[in-house]
């Protein structure tokens, strides 16, 4: 009676690498589209470019998260068995 969720191996390991790398990848991305638009709207100025890009950088670390947390659960729910009736 006592059943056991079988835990792939390393998932855990895995699931840090992915968030670490998810992380870094979405703040690398929110400066450069913050960037992006920047030099499309002509701005100049040092200050406003920094703080622009430190706001895309944080509006962008809970995208990540959810893209890594998204993929996971996706890859959890492929592998379980369902009982039958």
């Amino acid at each position: 009676m006592t059943d056991r969720r079988k835990q792939r191996p390393g998932s855990r390991l895995l699931l840090g690498v992915a968030l670490v790398f998810g992380t870094l990848g979405s703040v690398y991305s929110g400066a450069l589209l913050a960037d992006f638009a920047l030099d499309l709207l002509g701005v100049a100025s040092p200050a406003v470019r920094l703080g622009v890009k430190a706001i895309a950088m944080a509006a962008a670390v809970p995208g990540g998260f959810y893209l890594v947390e998204r993929a996971f659960l996706a890859r959890s729910s492929a592998t379980r068995k369902t009982p039958g009736p």
